[in-house]
């Protein structure tokens, strides 16, 4: 393994991962709840380095943040100027060189532990503990699920602008034990957030009842009928006593959706392919029959169940494409994006009162 490609691993399960309360000293996790901080750990990579190794040199381009939590880095300038950064080092609250591409050339003097995230989590962590009105004032319940939907692939697509406007519009539903929340073949209409609480996720099978899934304070659902303008495909009903914060269609489609769900021309995907930056991957989302009698040239068939299910194994570095007509495609590029990936609508012009939203496609086709 090469200098500049230092030895880097996620948290692990036996206890190899990041210590939060360490990582609690720098800005702006100091601002953060014990909640939103165990929330973030699986985010963090845990960097161990011997002395005389390169963290990273000056110019190179990084889509991380690193925090110096134990040990000694010399930061060498453009002028060779040499600087000892050791972690008990009192300007030692920000991430190392914490610029898009770096300053200086950041070599351990001494064996070194340091954490990582990548920027754009930092960004957003950032803007979230320096908005004191998107916060709220005491009730730490509140901070709990809104900390449990800002860690989400999907909310840390929303620009911290829009946070304020999208939590206020949240309302209120106090839930009891063995209460139906949606039912399986209902219209949608409201998109939930488990606040206090626990539910079960059904579905009926020929075979009787299915069980899909078990939730918890934090996590959400019902989006896929707002996006697809389906009815419900699955049952949810109230394990415990608790209580949903609610978000009306309207004002997910208006927030969320839009922010979540951008589009791209078919003109520009041809531009975008010919120039080769970043691998691009063609998606069709309807069912093997419908992609069979009506082949979409390269594209990769994946039925929406199967996709939901194999999104998070799905390659980071590629940028993903729903090709299919109609509003499953939209409901794909929201799976995908939930799980951190990067994916477009291709907008085939079959709807002209839809914003084909091209001018966002740079923005969005960025890598992360």
């Amino acid at each position: 393994m090469s200098a500049t490609e230092p030895d880097t691993r996620h948290p692990s399960s036996g206890g190899d991962g990041a210590d939060m309360s360490r990582l609690s000293h720098f800005i702006p996790f100091d601002g953060l709840s014990q909640s939103h901080l165990a929330e973030i750990r699986d985010q963090v990579t845990v960097q161990r380095l011997p002395a005389g190794r390169l963290l990273f040199k000056r110019g190179q381009a990084s889509d991380k943040a690193w925090f110096l939590v134990d040990g000694e880095l010399d930061l060498i300038d453009a002028g060779y100027q040499v600087r000892p950064f050791a972690a008990d080092d009192d300007e030692n609250y920000l991430a190392v060189d914490n610029y898009p591409r770096h300053t200086v050339n950041a070599i351990t003097r001494e064996p070194a532990t340091l954490y990582g995230i990548e920027r754009d989590k930092l960004d957003l962590l950032m803007a979230w503990t320096q908005a004191p009105d998107l916060l709220p004032d005491d009730d730490s319940d509140d901070r709990d699920w809104m900390d449990a939907l800002l860690t989400s692939g999907l909310f840390a697509q929303v620009p911290p602008a829009k946070l304020h406007a999208l939590f206020v519009k949240f309302r209120p539903r106090e839930m009891g034990l063995g209460e139906v929340v949606v039912e399986e073949g209902e219209p949608g209409d409201v998109f939930y957030v488990i606040k206090r609480g626990k539910a079960m996720v059904t579905r009926a099978t020929p075979a009787g009842t299915h069980t899909l899934a078990a939730l918890s304070a934090g996590r959400f659902f019902g989006e896929d009928a707002l996006i697809s303008d389906q009815p419900r495909n699955a049952t949810v009903t109230m394990t415990s006593d608790g209580e949903l914060m609610c978000l009306d269609k309207n004002d997910f489609q208006a927030i969320l959706q839009a922010s979540v769900i951008h589009r791209i021309s078919e003109d520009a995907l041809d531009t975008l392919v010919l120039e080769g930056e970043r691998a691009v991957v063609l998606v069709d989302v309807r069912l093997p029959m419908e992609s069979r009698h009506d082949t979409i040239p390269g594209a990769r068939n994946l039925p929406l169940s199967e996709l939901r299910q194999r999104a998070r194994g799905l390659e980071r570095e590629f940028l993903y494409i729903l090709c299919a007509e109609g509003r499953r495609s939209e409901l794909g590029a929201y799976i995908l994006s939930e799980a951190g990936l990067d994916a477009l609508v291709l907008d085939r012009g079959d709807n002209e009162n839809r914003d084909t939203q091209n001018e966002e496609h740079a923005e969005a086709t960025a890598p992360r």
